[in-house]
């Protein structure tokens, strides 16, 4: 039975197609490799055949979907992609870092600390939503929406990688990181803050090439 989306009067019907497709992606409710037609995506998330197509046009900017004739296709997890899209975080997030720390506000310094308060209670799949939230914050500091736009094209591919392949260990060490990167910001220290996002990065790197495949 087709089960229609909530309507949310705060986004538009793309957004919440885009929202719902990225998590069954993001966390494999939609199995990597699979084909699909836009008929089945629609009567798969309750929601017509525009809202689906511009919400995939959006996922496929961001490589979360590859669009054909053949149909939609979820991309196979690959780990030789995700250090080709850890370059990419590594010198998208240094840039954020340094813009950010430079045009801090008051208020951006309050939403910052509002995620770290918070970053003690997620369990590992609220910590993804964190990390959204996270990217969103740090780059409306930036007050370059560029960065956001870029910072947005990499992170869907890159937490799929992570929760697929992420043990309990691995999800104490990347809040850590992540923590203290945002700590650092607040503290407007742009050396520490830059090493910060290095020890991530390796980090991610690292744990890339144990689960290569």
């Amino acid at each position: 039975m087709k089960k229609k989306l909530k309507r949310d009067k705060n986004k538009t019907m793309t957004e919440q197609v885009y929202e719902k497709l990225e998590d069954l992606i993001v966390f494999c409710e939609i199995e990597p490799g699979t084909v699909l037609t836009e008929s089945e995506i629609s009567e798969m998330i309750g929601a017509g055949r525009t809202p689906v197509r511009e919400a995939l046009r959006m996922l496929a900017n961001e490589s979360l979907v590859n669009v054909s004739r053949i149909g939609v296709l979820i991309p196979e997890i690959s780990g030789s992609t995700h250090l080709q899209i850890l370059e990419v975080r590594r010198a998208i997030l240094k840039l954020c870092i340094e813009k950010a720390i430079d045009r801090l506000t008051e208020i951006d310094k309050k939403a910052i600390q509002e995620l770290l308060d918070i970053l003690a209670q997620k369990d590992d799949i609220e910590f993804l939503y964190w990390l959204k939230k996270r990217n969103k914050v740090l780059a409306k500091c930036t007050k370059n929406q560029f960065i956001f736009d870029e910072l947005r094209k990499v992170q869907g591919l890159s937490h799929r990688f992570w929760y697929f392949y992420a043990k309990k260990e691995d999800h104490k060490k990347g809040q850590e990181l992540h923590k203290y990167i945002l700590e650092k910001v607040l503290e407007q220290d742009k050396e520490k803050a830059q090493l910060a996002v290095d020890d991530l990065i390796d980090y991610l790197e690292l744990f890339t090439r144990k689960n290569l495949i």
